[in-house]
């Protein structure tokens, strides 16, 4: 009888207690500090991967432009020099100066398309690892080839609203460079139009600018630190140089102000896709959906999965 009365009652199945799924704790709102941590962290992981985006587009058409231009700027130096332009009695000919006008903006155009279509596929790469996604290097390229118009029109657009805004009084320019601090990660991820890329950053950046604000200037503090320090190993290598060539000089600089903006680039890129998805959790619940994408899927969410939410 006392047995029974202490015998303990039979086990009955209890569920599991519920637990956040690890798809719920990565897609969640960030704080700034916790942007940058996360792009430090994607890349460390992820530094050959973004290296070699920027080594294949952005590394030989910058050397291109660097030595068109360095040519250029070499025969005006030695036309400036030569005794007949010191004396008064040496003209330029206009077929010179077209020789020398042509290659400098053609070395320009190629430099401006090497760094948005490099950006872009940046852009795609640390999006898809956020998302849990692996691309290479020739699928991200391949992703934003096609929006390469796209990006310059708005790269074009955004620059001419930003003057207009900083010719009045400045604090407009400011106001409109950080709307639209997002439309290249919109037409990238979501694949819009120039305008509506535009448009689309300006609803994510509504009543975030402090955040915008912060975050750029710490991307901005940072890319100016590296940018010092590689100038100035620049400018001590070309001042160690046996050849005391003036273009040379130049050239040995401006190799190490590649290198150091190179190394830079997937920083920026990073900390504002991170900045796109951020919002996009605060705003629309995209951590939410993502989580209900990879619990239907039961795993996770499907590579290139489409935007969520149209404004």
């Amino acid at each position: 009888m006392d047995d029974q009365r202490f015998q303990p009652p039979p086990q009955q199945y209890a569920p599991p207690p519920p637990q956040y799924h690890p798809q719920s704790q990565h897609f969640r709102p960030m704080t700034v500090g916790e942007i940058l941590d996360r792009t430090f962290r994607l890349y460390r992981k992820h530094f050959i991967r973004f290296i070699a985006i920027i080594a294949v587009v952005y590394v030989p058409i910058t050397l291109i432009s660097l030595l068109a231009i360095t040519a250029v700027t070499g025969a005006f130096g030695d036309a400036a020099l030569s005794p007949g332009a010191q004396t008064g009695m040496r003209e330029v000919e206009p077929g010179e100066v077209a020789a020398f006008i042509v290659p400098f903006f053609v070395g320009l155009l190629l430099f401006v398309l090497a760094q948005a279509l490099c950006n872009a596929a940046l852009v795609k790469s640390v999006s898809e690892s956020y998302l849990g996604n692996e691309v290479t290097v020739g699928q991200a390229y391949k992703a934003v080839l096609p929006r390469l118009l796209s990006i310059i029109a708005a790269g074009i657009l955004v620059a001419i609203v930003i003057i207009v805004g900083l010719v009045c009084l400045i604090v407009p320019g400011i106001i409109f460079a950080l709307w639209f601090a997002l439309t290249m990660q919109a037409i990238v991820v979501e694949k819009r139009s120039a305008t509506s890329a535009m448009g689309r950053s300006k609803a994510l950046v509504a009543g975030n600018l402090g955040k915008v604000f912060g975050l750029w200037f710490l991307v901005a503090v940072i890319n100016w630190i590296v940018g010092r320090v590689f100038q100035f190993i620049g400018a001590a290598a070309a001042g160690t140089s046996a050849t005391g060539d003036v273009n040379t000089s130049l050239v040995i600089q401006q190799l190490f102000v590649m290198v150091g903006q190179a190394l830079i680039m997937p920083i920026s890129a990073g900390a504002f896709i991170l900045l796109y998805y951020d919002l996009r959790i605060r705003k629309e619940g995209f951590d939410l959906e993502m989580l209900a994408r990879s619990l239907g899927s039961g795993g996770t969410p499907p590579h290139g999965a489409p935007p969520l939410q149209q404004v």
